[in-house]
């Protein structure tokens, strides 16, 4: 993704809808995703009269990017879209986004505080923009969390029947993998989050105000990690923007992968062909350190068109994040529901009853938290990317990496 900011700040009111006879929502899902938007659009559309929600996939994040920032230099936008932190943190400057918390708290139309209370704190704190006055500038939709999946068969072959809790057992666990089976215990996919979250979960953290923190102690211990688990044979690279670490796990040649927990979808339906056993995991923290994760996932951006257009798409997110919606497109989308009243609805009962594993990134929302949502973050996100690459390809050492890693972050954000 690239800056927009040479746009400039437009002032409010200049973008116009691209269908002033729609609520247009640009949307990214596919297969049951995309389908349970439509229907519930649908239902919205029926139960609420007034200009209806059209919802139109954009293509993929990516290509989202590109097509809401040509539209804000063409003048006319969609009243809403997905939208991840990185990518409303380049929006706002132009002026093309919204705050919420007008609509959030309105007395009419806005949330209860028993709503408000209802929604797991990182979930909204992850919409709150620190460089934008602490607004909220998108709203939650499809939240999932990092979490450890792994080969119940594998296990077995070495006599081991439960995952790993720490990352001191996970390299226990890699090492007794190695010395009986020669595979390897761990495909390493290539992912901002993931760095992140071992920070987290080596206690360290990412960001101080603007600056980063990729030369603490602790980002450093994690790039000596994953350069530990390469030079002894336990883990190895997969192709970056790859998937095929969870093809590796299904045919038993790894023990484990770390992904987001929306993936345990495309695992179900590859077990069904495939027939190995496996579980979800919480994500390994070091022994003094609790439990963590990240949190991430698209989230609704509402943008700077018409204020009928806007109250319109407020309330059509209101209607998608309420209690029973929640709980409907967790059951059906394999995302994690953000309500913590959803653990109480019938029907989530009985899904996790006969759906244990997914159950544990529910659970893992109490301890989850949100990455940097800073300006010029997604710019970030590829130089982490970059700087692991060369760890793991045995370019530099992971001190000299951090050292420039930290560098070359901190000009990114000292533009913004």
């Amino acid at each position: 993704m690239k800056l927009i900011y040479q746009i400039g700040r437009l002032e409010r009111g200049v973008f116009k809808p691209i269908n002033d006879s729609n609520v247009v929502f640009w949307d990214r899902q596919t297969a049951e995703s995309a389908f349970f938007i439509r229907e519930k659009a649908e239902q919205f559309n029926r139960l609420f009269p007034g200009i209806p929600i059209k919802v139109e996939r954009a293509g993929g994040y990516s290509e989202i990017f590109r097509k809401v920032s040509a539209s804000i230099q063409a003048g006319y936008l969609p009243a809403m879209a997905v939208s991840y932190e990185s990518m409303t943190s380049e929006y706002i400057p132009t002026g093309a986004v919204i705050p919420l918390d007008d609509y959030i708290f309105d007395s009419e139309i806005g949330l209860s505080e028993q709503d408000i209370t209802d929604f797991f704190p990182s979930v909204l704190e992850a919409n709150r923009y620190k460089d934008f006055g602490n607004k909220m500038y998108s709203f939650p939709l499809a939240k999932s969390v990092l979490v450890l999946y792994y080969n119940l068969d594998v296990l077995g072959e070495v006599g081991l029947s439960n995952p790993p809790e720490t990352w001191e057992e996970f390299l226990d666990y890699l090492r007794l993998i190695k010395q009986k089976t020669g595979k390897y215990g761990y495909a390493i996919s290539i992912d901002c989050s993931t760095v992140d979250a071992m920070i987290y979960s080596f206690g360290g953290e990412i960001v101080s105000g603007r600056k980063t923190l990729f030369n603490s102690e602790e980002a450093v211990a994690v790039f000596r990690f994953y350069r530990r688990l390469v030079e002894d044979g336990l883990a190895y690279l997969v192709p970056p923007g790859s998937f095929d670490d969870q093809i590796a796990l299904a045919k038993g040649e790894v023990a484990f992968i770390i992904r987001s927990s929306s993936l345990r979808i495309s695992l179900e339906q590859i077990s069904k062909e495939k027939k190995f056993n496996w579980g979800i995991a919480k994500l390994p923290h070091l022994r003094d350190v609790s439990p963590v994760t990240v949190l991430f996932g698209p989230n609704i951006t509402v943008f700077n068109t018409t204020e009928h257009h806007q109250k319109r798409a407020w309330e059509f997110i209101k209607f998608m994040t309420s209690y029973e919606n929640v709980v409907q497109w967790a059951i059906n989308t394999g995302y994690v529901p953000i309500r913590r009243s959803s653990a109480n609805h019938p029907d989530m009962i009985k899904f996790w009853e006969t759906n244990p594993m997914a159950k544990v990134p529910f659970e893992c929302l109490e301890f989850a938290r949100p990455e940097p949502n800073l300006s010029g973050w997604q710019q970030v996100r590829d130089l982490v990317e970059s700087a692991l690459l060369e760890v793991l390809t045995m370019m530099d050492t992971p001190e000299n990496v951090c050292t420039s890693l930290k560098k070359k972050a901190d000009a990114v954000l000292s533009l913004h």
